[in-house]
């Protein structure tokens, strides 16, 4: 085992360090020219901070300095980590809406530069050494989905300076203590996890309603609110300790929840679907044909089965240890957060999509499904997955070609969007190839999906379209 964790590690390293080899190559005229340059452009970003213009600019890509690095969302991680929540403006509280976990690892690491995007993705790294170990550990086909899972376009979200891989890490290290029946190891990771990003709400549901359809399946009540109440303490530990530290700068107990009132109001179910970009625009519609929608789907059989299945007498815990009952939970705690998501997108986003991949192929929970999609479907007919796979992909071609925001689908904007769909067929279909052909596929992959990541990297330091 300490070999291939050790293989997993050093991937993980090769991936980063073909990364920066790329992104500094294409910092070359002469390599930006006669390579990428000759079918994409860049975004430029000109003006003042209110009045600004974006323009399409075809040169190489920028340098990473201390002055660029910090744009989006990590601008306000940066000021937490600086002074936590001192100091805010009270006409601009947008700083309350980001939870101070991951600006205090930052704190604590020393790390007082853009060098934290290396520790970041060192994060994400063992993140998914972790879950893989977990989920895959006995499994022919553990290598090959841990080398797609840091490949995935979405992956690239790990390279900035949020809080996506403590996300994660954290996630990982409280179901270690699942598997290791070493509850407060779980308690200390949820805590950390719920008070690193805002999720917390969608967390509870996915729990809660997850153990309701195990409820109808055993019935028993007592058994219920003890496994709820285990599962859930030390998320609504983390969540209050965040509104604690909120309450202390800002003498508020909801200081979160008021932030929403400083965001744009995105409101009207019939609206125009719309993007904040084009590279984003492409990866969300992915994730709602070939995630979020089956995940639904998913949730709704389950439900569905769970009410008219013959009841079952005998009760699990969560944690006794059972690795087979931890796994099936997980699955299907992950499957209604993905369900919860898009629940709150059709209800909120007024169809306005921006950052729906990261909310669900930059979390955790996507990559508990991942690594176990292959057991899962192991006894599924090969018709049926086929069928599965041309009609979400049917349903994505008649998306793009409907929405109005898609424009032209053949054009660099959407390598992602493509990226994506052609790792379905290796990820569905992968017990049929032979391993010589699985691997050369991922050789063929990687040098695009580095580019398609080094791409994404430089519109961030640009400070141009929000892809996340």
């Amino acid at each position: 085992m300490l070999k291939k964790v050790l293989l997993k590690f050093s991937i993980v390293i090769t991936v980063f360090v073909l990364f920066s080899v790329v992104f500094n190559l294409l910092q070359k005229p002469a390599v930006y020219n006669n390579t990428i340059g000759r079918i994409s452009d860049n975004y430029e970003r000109t003006g003042t901070v209110k009045r600004y213009t974006i323009n399409k600019v075809n040169k190489p890509f920028i340098n990473v300095t201390e002055d660029n690095a910090y744009n989006w969302d990590a601008a306000y991680y940066l000021t937490i980590r600086n002074k936590l929540y001192a100091d805010v403006d009270p006409h601009y509280i947008d700083r309350y809406a980001f939870y101070p976990f991951f600006p205090i690892v930052w704190m604590l690491s020393g790390i007082r530069s853009h060098h934290i995007i290396l520790l970041n993705y060192l994060f994400f790294g063992l993140a998914l050494i972790f879950l893989s170990q977990l989920f895959m550990s006995d499994k022919r086909y553990d290598m090959f989905f841990f080398i797609i899972a840091l490949l995935l376009p979405s992956a690239a979200v790990y390279y900035l300076p949020y809080a996506e891989s403590l996300f994660v890490l954290t996630l990982a290290v409280a179901l270690i203590g699942l598997f290791r029946k070493k509850y407060w190891l779980y308690f200390l990771g949820m805590i950390c996890f719920s008070m690193t990003r805002p999720a917390v709400v969608v967390l509870i549901l996915a729990f809660i309603s997850t153990d309701i359809i195990y409820l109808f399946r055993h019935r028993d009540f007592k058994h219920f609110l003890k496994q709820s109440a285990l599962t859930i303490a030390p998320v609504v530990s983390g969540w209050f300790i965040v509104t604690v530290v909120q309450y202390y700068y800002s003498d508020s107990w909801t200081a979160y929840f008021d932030t929403w009132e400083l965001w744009p109001k995105e409101s009207g179910f019939f609206n125009r679907i719309t993007d904040w970009s084009t590279e984003g625009f492409g990866m969300n519609s992915f994730s709602i044909f070939f995630l979020a929608l089956p995940a639904l789907i998913y949730s709704i059989v389950l439900s569905v089965s769970s009410l008219v299945k013959k009841t079952e007498r005998k009760t699990f815990s969560l944690f006794e240890g059972d690795d087979i009952y931890i796994k099936e939970y997980m699955f299907n705690v992950s499957m209604l957060f993905m369900t919860a998501v898009i629940g709150y997108f059709i209800f909120t986003s007024g169809n306005v999509i921006n950052g729906f991949f990261r909310y669900t192929m930059a979390v955790p929970f996507f990559y508990i499904i991942l690594f176990q999609l292959p057991e899962k479907l192991e006894k599924v007919a090969f018709t049926y997955k086929l069928s599965a796979v041309l009609l979400s992909l049917i349903c994505l071609v008649l998306f793009l070609i409907t929405v109005h925001y898609a424009g032209n689908l053949i054009r660099f904007e959407y390598v992602g969007l493509y990226l994506l769909v052609l790792f379905v067929p290796l990820i569905l279909f992968e017990k049929y190839l032979p391993a010589k052909l699985k691997y050369v596929a991922l050789l063929l992959y990687i040098i695009p999906a580095i580019i398609w990541h080094t791409y994404l990297f430089n519109m961030y330091l640009s400070n141009v379209w929000i892809y996340t």
